[in-house]
């Protein structure tokens, strides 16, 4: 099979996956929007926990199942497809519950007592959606068309894989560069639907009509098949497999220099992107400018910061932490964006305004702070976990952990690995007790000096 039918396949099933998670996200954006409470929190969590779980970490976990489907044709394509829709339908949904609809609820209602055939209304409602089906499903596009992680340990033949085998293999950059001209092409067309982001707002706007109980309790079955497929049995799996292994590697653990490596390049990456979209501050235009190249995926991004650092200008910074720093920077940024934004237009509230005024620094930090450290603790761990821009930027002497891991996962299972590949899954949640220490003791501090001041 050549890049260009392999090209032609991801883009098939980019598009299919993308209008799965299209059909499904208003309907668990409006479960999210009429749920409160600590339902509303697990829900949350629920929708989360595919997208967050770490790729190597599902990949690793099925591998078992991949390698029995390979004699069934079709078999592991279709369990790909699956997992990443999975994966990525939290991203559509998180995108119709924050960018408001161009149709009200009661706009709706007023059209269907007076439209007559069922086609019209569809039409209606179609056109009422704005522009945010086209942006969830454009994104979603993206990010399956541009996958490599789950795609590289099932042996699925994609457009990235072959790329990156081409050249891990020896192939010249100037030739990896042309078999990606088709990839970039589709890419650029669909980024073309995607770069007129309208401004988001910090609450959903326009939430609809709260799903039936029926819709509900099938909304809800979702979240809790999908959170268990792509999240909880991964992780019972590799936990299971990992017990034997824990003695051997508290003993010998040989991952430190890449978990210390993992943890520099995280952290100066979610600050980069955190301070960046700053300077865009209200520019629509600009902050879509600056985050589209994070949305070519880690492959092509990776490719064109390599060929750019071989170049004089640049080349004395080719085997230094800074190729891999502007890729994990630029990759953070579509993520980085909105969520800057959101916090951005929050502050504007009138509750945390007359915080403010009153010094009430607890409050400040339950309405703002805390979910700004939030934020960064999210670019954080979705820096943490990649490892196709490692695999081809990381300087020598500073491998990420999970580079490393992706390298040896491709022996097979073993005991040792799986703990390996559990240790490095949980350092994310070590970091965050530890940073959320730092902000408290922070925050103590800041309070103290106003009052020594005033003595």
């Amino acid at each position: 099979m050549t890049l260009a039918h392999q090209t032609a396949e991801s883009a098939a099933r980019a598009l299919g996956i993308a209008c799965f998670a299209v059909a499904l996200a208003q309907p668990l954006a409006r479960l999210l929007a009429h749920t409160h409470g600590r339902r509303r929190a697990l829900a949350w969590a629920l929708l989360l926990a595919p997208l967050l779980t770490p790729a190597l970490l599902v990949s690793y976990a099925y591998s078992h199942l991949a390698l029995r489907l390979m004699s069934v044709p079709g078999g592991i394509a279709a369990l790909y497809a699956a997992a990443l829709a999975l994966k990525l339908t939290p991203v559509a949904a998180v995108i119709a519950h924050f960018v408001p609809p161009a149709l009200s609820a009661e706009a709706a209602h007023c059209h269907a007592l007076l439209a007559g055939a069922r086609w019209r209304r569809w039409v209606f409602r179609l056109r009422g959606a704005g522009r945010t089906p086209w942006i969830a499903g454009g994104i979603v596009f993206l990010l399956a068309f541009t996958d490599f992680e789950l795609a590289s340990l099932w042996s699925l033949k994609t457009w990235t894989v072959a790329l990156f085998d081409a050249q891990a293999g020896g192939l010249a950059l100037r030739e990896s560069l042309r078999l990606a001209a088709l990839p970039l092409a589709v890419e650029v067309a669909a980024l073309a639907f995607v770069l007129r982001v309208p401004a988001l707002s910090a609450s959903p706007a326009g939430p609809g009509r709260a799903p039936g109980i029926i819709a509900r309790r099938a909304l809800a079955g979702y979240l809790c098949v999908a959170a268990l497929l792509a999240c909880g049995l991964p992780l019972l799996r590799v936990s299971a497999q990992a017990v034997a292994g824990v003695p051997v590697i508290a003993k010998n653990f040989v991952l430190a220099n890449e978990l210390g490596a993992s943890l520099v390049f995280a952290a100066a990456a979610s600050v980069c992107a955190w301070l960046l979209p700053a300077v865009v501050r209200g520019r629509v235009v600009r902050a879509a400018l600056l985050a589209a190249p994070g949305l070519l995926g880690a492959m092509l991004l990776a490719l064109f910061i390599l060929t750019a650092f071989q170049l004089p200008p640049l080349r004395a910074a080719y085997d230094t932490p800074l190729p891999l720093l502007l890729a994990l920077t630029l990759l953070l940024l579509p993520l980085a964006v909105p969520l800057r934004w959101l916090l951005d237009s929050a502050r504007r509230s009138p509750a945390l305004h007359l915080a403010r005024l009153a010094g009430a620094r607890e409050v400040i930090w339950l309405l703002d702070t805390r979910r700004r450290w939030l934020a960064v603790f999210l670019l954080f761990c979705w820096a943490w976990f990649d490892f196709t821009a490692a695999s081809l930027l990381a300087p020598v002497g500073l491998t990420p952990v999970f580079a490393r891991l992706h390298n040896l996962a491709h022996y097979g299972q073993t005991a040792v690995l799986s703990a390996m590949l559990l240790a490095a899954s949980a350092v994310p949640l070590l970091v965050l007790p530890l940073s959320w220490l730092a902000a408290k003791i922070h925050r103590e501090e800041s309070s103290v000096r106003p009052k020594r001041a005033a003595r």
